[in-house]
């Protein structure tokens, strides 16, 4: 973030702040760290925080904005840049339109502004970084956000995206005086149920003749189990990571509302982005997805998966 983007916050008195479908820990960390530091910044501007939901948000519900309000406004896209990670509405109707991400992939949205730092572990630090920078204050419930954010996207520290400015960063936010005790229970504690299904889905997963991992759960499975979406692709594609013999490992998952299949790719040293960004997705180089129509594209993905082994 630079000063231009302070003079977009000092010009509009209406800001809608979006992220992708979907979303994860880091995207709920920067969109809400964004609107609390905006709302203790400017208490008298419309901020607005827009999307879906699902069970990772552990902040407020999301706001109901109008096509002709959003078109009045200053808009900000967070945690990516990919028109298919996103709905319409985010990105068709804005008077002015910022992006901002840390993944690897290049934008096909019409924007006015674009920042990317892909040294960044996560659009949380950015959005940490850049109110730093320009001096605003970051209070309580904005720090605990982003903190959140940098944990999901980093696991906790221990991924290679973490460095010594992730950590310092964290520092910084921890000195504002948020719980990481309360946070981290909140996050990572689980019930009984959930320790079931992780072994239900661990072993029932997949392997390529390179040992690529990989698990189909299709509806039967999230209806026996009455399981959300987001918690099967992005909560248990981690059931088969830090496994010597597996050196990449993929998690395919039917969507309820679109009917498509949400597709999670992982790896160690594969540069797996490669794949995610042929069928329209995008990410990090080892961590990244997409979203394919059908479960014969998800047969397609699994093959050029071995390949790369």
């Amino acid at each position: 973030m630079v000063r231009e983007v302070y003079d977009l916050f000092e010009m509009y008195n209406s800001i809608v702040i979006a992220r992708h479908k979907n979303p994860d820990l880091d995207a709920y960390g920067a969109q809400f760290g964004m609107y609390y530091i905006l709302k203790t910044r400017y208490p008298k501007k419309n901020i607005y925080v827009v999307g879906d939901t699902n069970s990772q948000n552990y902040f407020q519900e999301l706001d109901e904005v109008s096509e002709e309000i959003r078109s009045q406004s200053l808009v900000i896209i967070l945690d990516t840049v990919a028109k298919q990670m996103l709905s319409e509405i985010d990105y068709k109707f804005h008077d002015k339109l910022v992006l901002v991400d840390h993944h690897r992939n290049n934008p096909d949205i019409e924007h006015d502004y674009y920042f990317r730092n892909t040294e960044a572990s996560s659009t949380s630090e950015m959005v940490a970084r850049g109110f730093e920078d320009l001096g605003f204050e970051i209070p309580e419930k904005a720090a605990r956000a982003l903190y959140m954010g940098i944990i999901g996207d980093t696991g906790r520290f221990m991924y290679s995206s973490t460095t010594s400015n992730t950590l310092l960063m964290a520092s910084k936010l921890l000195a504002k005086g948020i719980n990481i005790q309360e946070i981290h229970d909140l996050i990572y504690l689980e019930s009984y149920d959930s320790k079931k299904i992780k072994n239900i889905f661990f072993n029932s997963i997949e392997f390529t003749k390179k040992n690529v991992a990989y698990r189909k759960n299709d509806l039967a499975f999230l209806d026996e189990y009455s399981l959300d979406t987001n918690y099967v692709s992005r909560g248990l594609i981690s059931q088969m990571s830090g496994i010597k013999e597996i050196p990449i490992w993929a998690n395919f998952t039917h969507d309820r509302d679109s009917s498509k299949i949400i597709c999670e790719f992982r790896s160690r040293n594969y540069p797996v982005l490669e794949v995610a960004q042929k069928y329209g997705g995008g990410g990090h180089l080892y961590a990244c997805g997409c979203t394919v129509d059908n479960w014969d594209e998800v047969e397609k993905i699994i093959k050029d998966l071995n390949k790369m082994v």
